[in-house]
């Protein structure tokens, strides 16, 4: 019978394994071959019990919370939330999560490439302020969001020890009242005595009468959505974070459709260029080269411009820029605007300069129409560029730098670029560097005090 001999031969079977692991043998199994012992130590979960004073969403008390909420019209942006609604992909993600469910939500243009020909927002993807590697082992800081937030959307950041509860209210009911913006909410689980600390969520909806929140959990294999009083919400976006030493707070996020920024930070890499991260842009921008003009002390502007473009991360973002103005095409409804701004870059009086830079780096090798692509990104990144790069400069050549860098005789089209650039470029920096508020003793260079 075949169904008799195989359970013979597992039984069988069944029997070496115990012969072996008990060392059965007669004799200590060789040290090469240690038995094997299930670890006691490890502790599995399947989902934590939300503490008594927060309510499931799919409970009883938690639906009619929520149909109060429909009724008084502060549910508005749920049903967009929900449906695109996904939990976390990484213990650490639930800040990339919360992200990604609201520019899904908001409908963002220029998501990357998921799956096969399909573009969407998804957390795994947002990684142009912090290596995802990088995330995985630490999650991210409010400051971190908000310049990935900046990256892809309109946002306001509000850090709760600056901000009242009244005014937090009224921003719960101006976001759950619209479905134009969204609030994405960063608290201490501790604080709302939940396992764990610094968490992420999107908040769907709002209950005036209880004066309750409905938080989207984005860690679904831990707690599912729950209604939270706001008077507690609040106070846990209060203590302060043990990485930042700053309160926690929350996020205005919007889309703007007539506003068709470049954005820096959607920047990838390009070729072997790196990914541009803006923790390491904050330090070039507000250490690293301001010590390197210091220490070179050039003596003009071409000599300033080369030790500028020469940096390895510079050069990194000059090439992601000039790809990213290249596929402006794509975007724009007036297919000249991109060669419009490539001309006016031409005809600044800074251009020249950066030029004989680039013809003396090439030497004898041909200046092609390449060449001169790279020298018009070159020359926008230098006109773009925050005037903390240049503050360790001597007083006339840092007088004279920047009127060669003057917007005011400036075409439209390139002096709105250049404005846009800078404002992001400082934006993204002072989220991870606080430049000009002190220097270093005993030199020109200003401090970059922290990431925070």
């Amino acid at each position: 019978d075949p169904r008799k001999f195989t359970r013979n031969q597992v039984a069988k079977s069944r029997l070496l394994s115990t012969m072996t692991s008990s060392s059965s043998y007669g004799f200590p199994l060789p040290p090469s071959q240690p038995q094997k012992k299930e670890s006691s130590t490890q502790i599995y979960f399947e989902g934590r019990p939300l503490p008594d004073h927060l309510i499931s969403f799919s409970s009883p008390i938690g639906k009619e919370l929520f149909k109060q909420a429909l009724i008084e019209g502060y549910a508005e942006g749920y049903l967009n939330l929900s449906s695109c609604f996904a939990h976390q992909m990484d213990p650490a993600f639930c800040g990339l999560s919360s992200l990604s469910i609201v520019l899904n939500a908001l409908q963002i243009k220029g998501a990357p490439i998921w799956k096969g020909p399909w573009r969407w927002w998804s957390d795994e993807l947002l990684n142009c302020c912090t290596p995802i590697e990088e995330v995985k082992k630490n999650g991210i800081t409010f400051s971190q969001f908000a310049c990935l937030a900046k990256c892809h959307c309109d946002v306001i950041v509000k850090r709760a020890d600056r901000t009242s509860k009244e005014e937090f209210i009224a921003d719960l009911k101006n976001v759950c009242s619209s479905s134009d913006v969204y609030m994405v909410i960063s608290f201490s689980r501790a604080a709302m005595k939940q396992t764990g600390d610094g968490h992420y969520s999107p908040i769907g909806a709002y209950n005036s009468e209880k004066n309750m929140a409905l938080v989207l959990d984005t860690a679904r294999f831990k707690y599912p959505s729950y209604f939270a009083s706001v008077d507690l919400l609040y106070d846990s976006m209060l203590p302060l974070d043990k990485e930042t030493g700053l309160s926690r707070g929350y996020f205005l996020l919007s889309s703007n459709p007539s506003h068709r920024a470049i954005s820096l930070c959607k920047l990838s890499s390009v070729g072997n260029d790196p990914v541009v991260n803006w923790t390491a842009l904050g330090k070039t921008f507000c250490k690293d080269i301001p010590e390197r003009l210091l220490i070179e002390k050039p003596k003009t502007l071409e000599e300033v411009a080369s030790v500028v473009l020469t940096d390895p991360f510079i050069i990194s973002l000059q090439h992601a820029l000039r790809a990213d103005i290249e596929n402006l095409k794509d975007e724009i409804s007036e297919p000249d605007e991109s060669h419009t701004l490539l001309n006016d870059i031409k005809m600044t009086a800074l251009y020249p300069i950066v030029r004989s830079i680039f013809q003396k780096m090439q030497q004898n090798s041909s200046f092609d129409h390449s060449s001169e692509k790279q020298v018009v990104f070159a020359t926008l990144f230098l006109l773009s560029s925050p005037s903390m790069l240049f503050k360790s400069l001597e007083p006339e050549l840092a007088k004279k730098l920047e009127f060669y860098r003057d917007r005011t005789n400036m075409s439209s089209t390139l002096k709105y670029e250049v404005e846009r650039v800078n404002e992001e470029m400082k934006e993204l920096i002072m989220n991870f560097c606080i430049c000009g508020t002190e220097k270093e003793p005993g030199t020109n260079v200003f401090c970059c005090n922290g990431s925070n």
